[in-house]
């Protein structure tokens, strides 16, 4: 969502009482106990008239004009606060700051607030540390998952929540590193195509967490992803990262065979040709993840792919050069 307002808005918003529409998008951005919101915001034609949010479950929609007005109340709120420090409770706080970051997904005054009050309530004797990630977690993925073009690939976000990460290993609280992957990474990945941001989160997760993942559902759940996104690079990128790590382990080749000779099955199946499968099939046969049985059956799919006449030219000269490449560097392993 643009930032810009147009005249007709900017004129409306000086004669608004803006307590009443905050007070309205607050009110729905209230966090569910399971699940995350959906949120999407629509231009205001969308909206019965005095009407602000539509919401069903936890798909919630906010229209520009309403957000616009509780934004300049948060930061209101939020530039008080430097003066006042308890002038608002700490609720209160967070409710301001989801406003402004869903306006918002850079600003960083916002995310540095809401890590400021999370420290001081962890470092509380009766706070229960699990419950106060959890729902700060709860609210970033929901900005990070929903169809908010700006904040699937916000890197202000994505550090916030990878902060959080650490705040979780901190506090001895567990980290479910495939189901994170899947329910985030993986949404924002299909939001946001080519999610550089999404997608180094997503390597943090496993590095940070080594010890504690199940890597044979993550294997199966990024495969199952680049099936669906075979276009995508950088998902691709990350299944090499995957297949890569902790190979020598007892099981992980078997694995990792496994999760090759499926993409095979279904490049050989579809007929792909596209450059980001096929980097991605070269990076293996050229590092030692692909066994011999798998890479004879790589080359055949290549050539079969060459000979045949429907294969678009810009596909085979994609072919061509993983050829090359394999004939390159294959013999040097």
């Amino acid at each position: 969502m643009s930032r810009a307002i147009d005249p007709d808005t900017a004129a409306r918003l000086k004669s608004y009482n803006l307590k009443p529409v905050y007070e309205e998008v607050v009110k729905s951005l209230s966090l569910p106990d399971d699940g995350l919101l959906e949120i999407e915001i629509l231009k205001e034609f969308h909206f019965p008239e005095g009407q602000n949010v539509l919401k069903d479950n936890h798909a919630i929609a906010v229209s520009k004009p309403s957000l616009v007005q509780s934004f300049l109340l948060a930061r209101g709120r939020l530039e008080w606060r430097r003066m006042e420090p308890f002038l608002w409770s700490e609720d209160e706080m967070f409710d301001a700051t989801l406003v402004i970051l869903l306006f918002d997904p850079e600003h960083l005054t916002a995310t540095n607030t809401r890590k400021e009050i999370i420290q001081v309530q962890l470092e509380r004797k009766s706070s229960n540390s699990s419950q106060i990630l959890e729902r700060e977690k709860r609210a970033i993925d929901s900005l990070l998952t929903s169809r908010l073009h700006r904040h699937t690939k916000s890197p202000v976000l994505w550090s916030h929540r990878r902060w959080l990460v650490t705040q979780y290993t901190k506090y001895h609280v567990p980290v479910d590193v495939a189901g994170d992957i899947q329910s985030v990474v993986c949404v924002a990945g299909e939001r946001h195509p080519r999610n550089y941001y999404a997608w180094c989160h997503a390597r943090f997760l496993v590095n940070n967490n080594s010890g504690n993942i199940d890597r044979g559902k993550l294997l199966e759940v990024i495969q199952t992803w680049c099936a669906r996104n075979h276009t995508d690079i950088s998902g691709w990128s990350f299944l090499s990262f995957l297949l890569d790590l902790d190979k020598s382990l007892l099981g992980s080749q078997a694995q990792n065979q496994a999760v090759i000779s499926k993409v095979l099955e279904r490049v050989d199946s579809l007929r792909l040709t596209n450059e980001s499968a096929w980097v991605f099939l070269r990076t293996l046969a050229t590092s030692g993840v692909m066994a011999d049985e798998a890479y004879g059956r790589f080359r055949a799919i290549q050539k079969g792919l060459l000979e045949t006449e429907t294969t678009p030219a810009e596909g085979k000269a994609v072919l061509r050069k993983a050829v090359e490449w394999c004939e390159t560097y294959r013999d040097k392993m």
